[in-house]
């Protein structure tokens, strides 16, 4: 509630100004019988007095409303309010339909006077009804989900006094001069205003209020005519009245002027606000066709910069496409083409080593990444390295590897110390660049002159080795554990670990993304299927050795494409010392 009051201050206001009339009429009845005057309860000396109960009413109902307003924590007291009124006005009602006499306006009155046929200071059966009304409105108020419900007892509280006060408006008080007692002008009023007064605690969303609230063209007109309508009825139908009471001409003739000059009168203010309220409708449809002109105009102006905008982009993104591709062409390049002979200076078929590539990216840049290089007069390095990610980013890190390996080449020989070297200086790299990346990475050398195999790991598959005669293939590992990735571990130190090397000897080095291959039932061809299925394999040359193993891969994951980046590299010894 507080929260809607917050929201509806102009309600909050009303609420209160009403609230505190209607206390202030039951408050001006009670001072009129204390003092013995008449007046302050009737208004005029010939209209039937307010009774002391209905004063009494009156002041709780105004009393709960402001509370209401003022401290809606205080529900409970709000709400006894309201149950007094209630069971007041059906002690009433039980008073006249049943013949019960509980004595409750004789609290206040014992010895009444007569005001022609009727009693004086006696609640009126109809004002009992209003009270009903009001106080029912009051206790929907009090419950906050349901107190837009309020309106409809408001309402019709307000339309019951309404009659009531034309009624007097045209000096015929409803029901006087019978045996009921009617209800006094000072009632009507307080009726009147707490019917307002729970309409608006009830909110502008309610209804009667959202009918005439609100910027709409209808609750404009409504705001508008209304009152105008209603006043002019009234006025004429005074005027009327007044003119049978003081003259004695014919009333069909009165009846005609009084039409006529309602007639122009309504013309005339029909025209004046028909001026005002058309004015401001024009002035709104010029303002729509204002806002639609420059509507359509932004649109224009929209779609040229939309397309002059997906003209530079499409324009950065060729230009983009296009430098990926340049740096593929130029990664490919990097990838050593023409391999090395051992010993130098013969020919491929006599060369004591001979190797095989493979190279599959999966984007247009790769992090993937081979190198295969002498290291003496006889003996040849192999260096395979994996590096975090995809994309640009992995491929300067294959750049930056590519060069520090030239750059540590006087280590060659000894694979876990250039892997160490390696690795020192990724790691500084990343530190100053504030960036977490590594590399996995396997190097072997073929030394031929002494027939071993010198090898380091960080963190890479290992290499398969196959021998000639032998049924399946072998990992080059030394102590079964591999060192940890490049770039983490700045002072880490490789080991280096051999192995003997013979002629007819096989080495495969690869890649994770040629196993990590996902089959149709979501599996995954593992390292351990790899190293068996190349063993069944390993009596074949070595390009048909790579055929099939990679036709069986395919088959398995029934593609032609990796999900990974794939790099294989082989190397055949043909001959040892």
């Amino acid at each position: 509630m507080v929260e809607k009051e917050a929201a509806d201050p102009f309600s909050r206001r009303v609420t209160l100004a009403c609230a505190s009339l209607a206390v202030a009429v039951g408050l001006m009845t009670f001072i009129g019988w204390i003092s013995d005057m008449p007046l302050l309860a009737s208004v005029r000396a010939n209209y039937i007095p307010m009774a002391p109960s209905t004063a009494l009413c009156f002041s709780l109902i105004g009393s709960g409303l402001l509370l209401h307003s003022l401290l809606p924590e205080k529900r409970w007291l709000t709400r006894l309010l309201a149950a007094v009124v209630l069971v007041v006005a059906f002690a009433k009602f039980i008073e006249i339909s049943g013949g019960y006499h509980f004595g409750i306006d004789a609290w206040f009155v014992r010895n009444p006077g007569k005001f022609g046929a009727v009693p004086t200071g006696r609640m009126a059966p109809l004002t009992a009804l209003n009270f009903v009304f009001v106080a029912t409105g009051l206790l929907i108020l009090t419950n906050h989900p349901t107190a837009a419900r309020a309106c409809v007892p408001g309402a019709l509280a307000t339309l019951i006094s309404a009659v009531i006060l034309v009624g007097y408006w045209y000096g015929t008080p409803l029901l006087y001069g019978g045996t009921i007692i009617p209800v006094a002008l000072p009632t009507a009023c307080g009726f009147f205003l707490c019917g307002i007064a729970i309409m608006a605690a009830a909110g502008a969303d309610a209804w009667p209020l959202r009918v005439f609230l609100g910027d709409s063209t209808r609750a404009l007109l409504l705001r508008t005519f209304v009152p105008i309508i209603i006043a002019a009825a009234l006025i004429n139908g005074w005027v009327m009245a007044m003119l049978l009471k003081q003259t004695h001409t014919n009333p069909a003739v009165i009846s005609a002027i009084c039409a006529l000059v309602f007639a122009v009168l309504i013309t005339g203010i029909v025209s004046q606000v028909s001026r005002v309220v058309g004015g401001r409708i024009d002035k709104a449809e010029e303002a729509r066709n204002m806002a639609q002109t420059a509507l359509v105009l932004l649109n224009a102006e929209l779609e040229t910069r939309v397309r002059d905008r997906t003209k530079e982009l499409r324009e950065k993104n060729e230009q983009m496409l296009e430098e990926l591709r340049m740096a593929r062409e130029l990664q490919t390049a990097l990838l050593p083409r023409n391999f090395p002979t051992i010993p130098p200076n013969v020919t491929v078929r006599e060369s004591a080593l001979q190797f095989l590539s493979l190279y599959f990216p999966t984007g247009d840049v790769s992090g993937d990444f081979f190198n295969i290089f002498p290291v003496g007069e006889n003996a040849a390095g192999v260096l395979i390295c994996d590096v975090m990610g995809h994309g640009v980013r992995s491929a300067l890190i294959t750049s930056m590897i590519r060069g520090l390996v030239e750059e540590h080449s006087n280590a060659a020989a000894d694979p876990g110390e250039l892997l160490t070297r390696i690795n020192h200086a990724l790691t500084v790299i990343f530190k100053q660049a504030e960036t977490t990346m590594f590399a996995t990475c396997f190097y072997v050398v073929a030394d031929v002159e002494n027939s071993e195999f010198r090898f380091a790991n960080a963190g890479h598959p290992c290499a398969l080795h196959f021998r000639t005669g032998d049924a399946s293939a072998e990992k080059l590992q030394g102590n079964g554990r591999r060192g940890p990735a490049m770039g983490l571990f700045p002072d880490f130190h490789y080991t280096t670990v051999s192995k003997p090397m013979i002629e007819g000897d096989m080495v495969m080095l690869f890649t994770d993304g040629l196993f990590e291959v996902e089959g149709t039932a979501g599996e995954l061809f593992s390292e351990e299927q790899l190293q068996e299925t190349a063993s069944r394999f390993a009596s074949l040359t070595p390009e048909e050795f790579f055929d099939r193993v990679l036709g069986e891969i395919r088959e398995f994951s029934q593609r032609e494409t990796f999900d990974d980046d794939v790099c294989v590299v082989g190397m055949k010894v043909q001959r040892a010392s």
